[in-house]
């Protein structure tokens, strides 16, 4: 079930923010096309069959809705356990209410609604440098890249006892079947990829064109690629086959992430060792994370304990901003010293929708 986003409107210097019930949610459709180029085929596609299910912010001036944010709910593996977060999509304003801040204020009426609604982390893929930017001073931090296209000459071919073929409605289920344990074995975040995932995928392959193409050796689903409009979307090999990568080991900064519930997500990703260390912690929006904290771990459990800095019997060891932090416990830039949450490279999340 999606987080429970609770419905609630502020007025707050003639500014009004909101949750839209179902039947508001079309009314949104213009200011979507005013910030996106995508195709009507597209547009059509998540108004009709996926927007019913997502949660839907906007804020309004002059009566009128300037600004919107899609939230939608997605299953993530962390480590062995699943968990309930939301993916953060389709932020737009018009362009006549841009930088003027409204969208920072929609961000940190949302960012505190997600506090109180237990969220442990959530995400989202900045179309721009410049919405990173602004991100970046809302707490989010670059979690992982999208790798580089191999030029088609590096690309190796299947060997003879392989089979590289398009899959088929009858392979979904295995499909997931594999995806999932290689989830599981190389990454410690990763969206849950069972047959629905997939089914999804299968949809908006048939509307911006693409394609899921399949190894198999013995009958034996050992590999696939996801193309969705002339790119990879994700590529997952088993470790026998993975030579045949088409992707390099280089890439740009893709998805951002913020840890909202800082105790709930080292719970259920755990550090790696045992001992204890004082952070101090800035959050330029969640007061509750910002402070001095005790952290001590080991054996499976973390225990995360707010003080006041003046009662602090031993020097701060660790002073980061919730970004930095983000982007260690999820093995992008590790902090020399502090303990180990995640290894290098195991935030695997390529979303589209």
């Amino acid at each position: 079930h999606p987080p429970s986003i609770r419905k609630k409107c502020i007025i707050f210097k003639k500014l009004s923010i909101a949750y839209l019930e179902n039947n508001e949610k079309q009314n949104i459709r213009p200011l979507y096309e005013h910030c996106f180029d995508d195709t009507k085929e597209y547009t059509d596609y998540y108004f009709q069959n996926r927007l019913p299910c997502n949660h839907v912010i906007v804020n309004e001036r002059d009566n009128k809705i300037v600004n919107c944010v899609h939230l939608i709910p997605k299953t993530v593996i962390l480590g062995k356990l699943k968990t309930n977060i939301i993916y953060i999509y389709g932020v737009g304003t018009y362009e006549e209410y841009r930088k003027q801040g409204i969208m920072s204020e929609t961000f940190k009426y949302l960012l505190k609604d997600m506090f109180m609604d237990m969220e442990a982390f959530t995400y989202l893929i900045p179309s721009d440098e410049g919405k990173a930017k602004v991100y970046s001073g809302l707490g989010f931090e670059y979690v992982m890249d999208k790798q580089d296209l191999k030029p088609v000459d590096q690309r190796k071919k299947a060997t003879h006892s392989l089979i590289y073929r398009k899959a088929e409605k009858s392979d979904l289920i295995r499909l997931a079947i594999f995806a999932q344990a290689s989830m599981e074995k190389n990454y410690s975040v990763s969206l849950a990829k069972d047959s629905d995932y997939f089914k999804k995928i299968n949809e908006l392959i048939k509307i911006e064109g693409g394609d899921i193409d399949i190894y198999v050796e013995n009958k034996v689903i050992v590999g696939y690629r996801i193309w969705i409009d002339g790119e990879i979307l994700e590529e997952v090999l088993d470790p026998s086959i993975q030579s045949l990568n088409w992707l390099e080991s280089t890439g740009k900064p893709y998805v951002m992430a913020r840890i909202i519930n800082i105790r709930k997500t080292v719970r259920l990703l755990g550090f790696q060792g045992e001992g204890r260390k004082i952070l101090k912690i800035t959050d330029p929006v969640l007061e509750e994370n910002n402070g001095c904290f005790i952290l001590t771990y080991g054996h499976g459990n973390v225990k995360l304990d707010k003080v006041k800095e003046e009662q602090l019997m031993e020097d701060i060891e660790f002073d980061l901003t919730i970004g930095e932090l983000t982007a260690h416990i999820f093995g992008y830039k590790i902090i020399e010293g502090l303990p180990l949450v995640c290894k290098k490279d195991s935030f695997f999340i390529n979303d589209y929708l």
